[in-house]
């Protein structure tokens, strides 16, 4: 499939997840429901981060847009291990205002790896947890040291940028943008504790297995 395409596709995915949540009503946590509210905001966010990848590439600039899938499996993440695994202090630290003090309070918050192990371990008491600890602990086993190499300047990032990136490769980069995207979909259909829309987010990648890959490939 050529990149022009994939990319609509992959936007058409996009526009049927937003239409899916209604997100003109979609439920606005107060202060005491901080910790769902975290969860929200982090999945927002990497819906974000999949839009600027996908105009990243769109524009040619392939090499910026790979750090991207890093930053959106992050942020996937955090908003499952928000939801199902942060400690109430955990998440206080991820909520508090920024100032001095509140930054170095949350340099102790895990990150991915620690995260993806604490969703694990909480699945056992909150089974909806072990979906999100699965896919997201394949994508981390599979993507981490390459990613992590894009990110700071490294062998994959300085010859992927000299020699050019396989159509291939681009593809799959939206393919795994795409997953990471549908995990977040079903953190914020879950988060509205609707179940028949947990149940409709649970089959949106059908008829977009075209922009989807259902393994996740290294780089």
């Amino acid at each position: 499939m050529p990149i022009e395409q994939i990319l609509r596709r992959s936007e058409e995915l996009d526009d049927a997840i937003v239409r899916m949540l209604d997100l003109d009503s979609y439920p606005v946590y107060a202060e005491d429901r901080k910790r769902m509210g975290l969860s929200v905001t982090a999945a927002s966010l990497s819906f974000d981060h999949a839009r600027a990848l996908r105009l990243l590439v769109a524009s040619g600039f392939v090499s910026s847009a790979v750090p991207l899938m890093r930053m959106q499996f992050e942020a996937t993440t955090r908003s499952a291990w928000l939801l199902f695994a942060a400690a109430e202090a955990e998440v206080a630290a991820a909520g508090a205002p920024l100032s001095a003090e509140s930054q170095e309070a949350a340099r102790s918050l895990p990150m991915a790896t620690g995260m993806i192990k604490a969703l694990r371990q909480a699945s056992a008491a909150v089974p909806a947890a072990a979906a999100p600890a699965a896919m997201l602990g394949q994508f981390d086993k599979m993507q981490r040291n390459a990613l992590n190499s894009f990110v700071h300047g490294g062998i994959h990032a300085l010859r992927r940028h000299e020699d050019g990136y396989p159509v291939e490769l681009v593809r799959q980069l939206i393919e795994c943008s795409n997953g990471l995207t549908t995990i977040s979909a079903m953190m914020l259909a879950i988060l509205t504790g609707d179940t028949l829309l947990m149940r409709r987010m649970n089959r949106v990648h059908e008829g977009f297995e075209d922009c989807l890959t259902p393994i996740l490939p290294g780089y």
